[in-house]
């Protein structure tokens, strides 16, 4: 007889969780994951044989016959599971996290999770670019920038919390002097690491030793497909150029994916097809349209900001060129969700949130689970000095790496109001699209400073832009 497993205090009997002691010690279900990736098929249904764990276990048994019933419902043959999906160790934190979260907090639209999925880490504010629309007002380096030390305990932490991700941003990482020794340390625990970088740095040498140390995903910013427009918008002369041949190294160089990542606005709106026709002709992987935000620098442009309308050109660009396969497509906007439903038919890809996107019925359903705005609720933030924000162009304090636990931060009265989207106003509150969508809380509060506020970016929220708009406009001049 298999002996009930034991609760931890505050947690439910069965749920996985770490070794404790381990670095990186996998729980019973990842043990599980890795072996039903390694293992060969046994019989029709059976577990694979020589597996190392104990099948006559109920805990094992349950996933196991869970994993079938989906594989197969799926059509989808075991070697592609095992391969594609559970031989990435990324993908295994993620899954245990997820099992997790359900198991303590229930399944819910939309799902919360007890630690995020992914952390997008500003890790120096130094950043040898003037970029008008920073939402980080980058440039020189902070005096209170966290130590090599606390950088590695930081990424303990979230290793120790099955956070399965971390995305470098900034500034420029490239500049700060640890940057490879902690993603080096990341690494050691499996997790999924990328970097968003201006890509003026990306010399052979430099992605060579990124990959080495176990980055998989370079995301390069790239504004326009005419150097002049690119380079006006930077701050300086000759970042166009040196940008593109840090994406040619990038696509060239094996064990990395490339990105390009394109912040839209009425300036370059006109400029998105002939740049994902580039980024096609030159072999990137990914084509990421970041929404406008008006935060950091980008309060200085926010008449470059797209209209309810413009914003509908943008999402049908991205739709369409999803639907067509010839490159990955994805978006910080949420309404990118709503827009694949809107514009696709039922068999074709559809958004599941920030970084992805899939096909099928399943995937339409999975997507009112995890689709929409992620900030305090599937990601967060980190700054250069381990503040804690709900994403990065939403600068709310919620807590500090270096004071509080992490708990302290992800549990912030500020993250549980952006986990509820009942909590809204304007249609953002009554939108049959809300747990698809969900609208941005971070043009929210930077237009308002009321993370309640309707996201006044979407067709269905006019009357919140045609506000701005009215506020925007001149004072007539007193009568002489």
């Amino acid at each position: 007889m298999t002996a009930k497993p034991k609760a931890r205090p505050g947690g439910k009997p069965g749920l996985p969780r770490r070794r404790p002691g381990e670095p990186g010690g996998r729980c019973w279900l990842e043990r599980f994951f890795e072996d039903y990736a390694r293992a060969p098929r046994g019989g029709c249904g059976d577990p694979p044989r020589k597996a190392r764990v104990r099948w006559y276990d109920p805990r094992f048994a349950l996933p196991w016959l869970l994993l079938e019933y989906v594989r197969r419902k799926a059509g989808a043959k075991r070697e592609t599971i095992a391969g594609r999906i559970l031989g990435n160790p990324a993908t295994r934190r993620g899954l245990v996290a997820t099992v997790r979260s359900v198991g303590h907090l229930g399944l819910g639209q939309p799902q919360r999770f007890l630690a995020p999925l992914m952390v997008v880490w500003n890790f120096t504010q130094a950043c040898n670019l003037q970029c008008k629309h920073c939402y980080q007002e980058a440039g020189k380096r902070r005096d209170d920038e966290l130590s090599l030390a606390e950088q590695k305990r930081i990424v303990d932490l979230l290793a120790e919390r099955d956070v399965p991700m971390i995305a470098f941003s900034g500034g420029e990482p490239l500049l700060a002097p640890t940057f490879l020794d902690v993603v080096r340390h990341a690494a050691g625990y499996g997790l999924h690491l990328t970097v968003a970088t201006n890509g003026t740095l990306c010399t052979p040498d430099r992605v060579k030793a990124m990959v080495d140390a176990g980055l998989r995903y370079a995301e390069i910013s790239l504004d326009s497909t005419d150097p002049k427009k690119h380079d006006a918008w930077r701050g300086s002369a000759g970042y166009w150029e040196r940008a593109v041949a840090g994406i040619r190294n990038v696509v060239k160089t094996p064990g990395i994916k490339c990105g390009v990542a394109m912040t839209v606005t009425k300036w370059n709106l006109d400029d998105m097809e002939p740049m994902l026709e580039w980024c096609i002709a030159e072999g990137v992987n990914t084509f990421y349209a970041f929404n406008f935000i008006p935060t950091g620098r980008a309060r200085g442009i926010v008449d470059q900001d797209l209209s309810p309308q413009e914003r509908e050109r943008m999402l049908a660009v991205l739709q369409k060129y999803l639907v067509s396969g010839r490159i990955s497509i994805m978006s910080s906007a949420p309404q990118y969700g709503r827009a694949c439903l809107e514009l696709g038919d039922p068999t074709d890809p559809v958004n599941t949130g920030h970084y992805g996107y899939g096909g099928g019925r399943m995937t339409r359903i999975f997507a009112r689970y995890v689709g929409g705005c992620g900030a305090g609720r599937a990601y967060c933030a980190i700054q250069p000095n381990g503040d804690v924000t709900p994403c990065v162009f939403m600068p709310i304090k919620v807590g500090s790496l270096r004071t509080d636990p992490f708990e302290t931060a992800w549990n912030h009265p500020v993250m549980q109001l952006l986990r509820d989207r009942d909590d809204r106003e304007g249609h953002c509150r009554t939108c049959q699209y809300k747990f698809n969508c969900g609208g941005c809380r971070a043009r929210s509060w930077g237009y308002f400073r009321d993370l309640r506020k309707a996201d006044p970016g979407c067709k269905f929220n006019q009357e919140a832009w045609d506000e701005l708009a009215r506020a925007a406009e001149p004072s007539p001049a007193p009568a002489q």
